[in-house]
């Protein structure tokens, strides 16, 4: 489901956002589905349930959870929209970032390596 790199700068809480967004985008969770509770979450990923619910927060804050009776985290109709636009947001600052290489006298082999090892975890 949601993969967690303990050894990436990225917050924990932030993976997990970043997580549940792109299982909305890949279409797994769609608007109106219900949100592993923070327990199950924690339990799953193996993290103090206290991480888990600030993500839950910050994604509630941001209107990516609705809320509604007898259900805690269950995906607002804009959910989707906000999965695709902080996909965008990756793709315009890594293409920025490409272009900064690039324009710095950096192969695009090298990047490629870059984002070669960045996959495997090796950065």
């Amino acid at each position: 489901m949601i993969q967690i790199d303990f050894r990436s700068q990225a917050p924990i809480y932030e993976q997990i956002k970043t997580g549940l967004k792109g299982l909305v985008r890949r279409g797994l969770l769609k608007p109106g589905d219900e949100a592993p509770s923070i327990r199950a979450m924690a339990a799953q990923l193996k993290l103090n349930p206290n991480t888990v619910a600030r993500a839950y927060r910050e994604l509630s804050a941001e209107g990516f959870f609705e809320g509604q009776r007898g259900s805690e985290n269950v995906l607002s109709p804009r959910a989707a929209a906000l999965a695709r636009a902080a996909a965008a947001h990756l793709q315009a600052r890594l293409t920025e970032g490409g272009k900064e290489g690039l324009g710095h006298g950096r192969a695009a082999a090298a990047i490629e390596e870059l984002l070669a090892k960045l996959k495997k975890g090796a950065l």
